[in-house]
């Protein structure tokens, strides 16, 4: 922008040349501002609401999308359980996430691991969250909680741990 300006300045004997270099010296940083804007749109639009309706409009002529923004630094598990289904192979899981975030997130998908008394994996799966329940939300809303129960078959195995992380695909 200096340079853009130095020559602008320098090219003193034209006018319209040193009105042009300042126009766009002044145009660049504003562009450059709408480049990020945009890169970052779901972030910009769910901690400033007011620019989301903007963002839509600009997104509709370039063929993008404003969703809420994938945040797992905001989710949490909050609480979890596994209990064997008596007399069978299945394990019922339960898991309750929150989002500690002023704005709503993405809900992520789980990624289960199941282990025996050895620690060995017995059964790993990723669970979407339309998996675990059918009203699923799309996104978790700003400062709140979600909780969901999935079935596990694992066989003849017997299952001794689990772990459960967050993560997006």
């Amino acid at each position: 922008i200096l340079a853009l300006l130095f020559v602008g300045v320098a090219a003193g004997a034209y006018p319209v040349v040193r009105r042009l270099t300042i126009a766009a010296a002044l145009a660049l940083p504003l562009l450059l501002a709408a480049q990020v804007a945009l890169h970052h749109r779901n972030m910009v639009a769910a901690r400033w609401p007011g620019t989301a309706e903007v963002l839509r409009a600009v997104c509709a002529s370039l063929n993008c999308s404003v969703q809420a923004p994938r945040a797992l630094e905001a989710l949490t598990v909050e609480s979890s359980g596994l209990t064997r289904v008596e007399g069978s192979p299945l394990y019922r899981l339960q898991v309750a996430l929150r989002n500690r975030a002023a704005w709503a997130v993405a809900m992520p998908t789980l990624d289960v691991t199941l282990t025996d008394a050895r620690g060995e994996v017995v059964v790993r799966r990723a669970l979407r969250p339309e998996e675990l329940a059918v009203s699923a939300p799309a996104e978790l809303g700003a400062s709140a909680e979600w909780s969901a129960t999935a079935t596990l078959d694992v066989g003849e195995r017997r299952v001794t741990g689990y772990t459960i992380d967050l993560f997006y695909p």
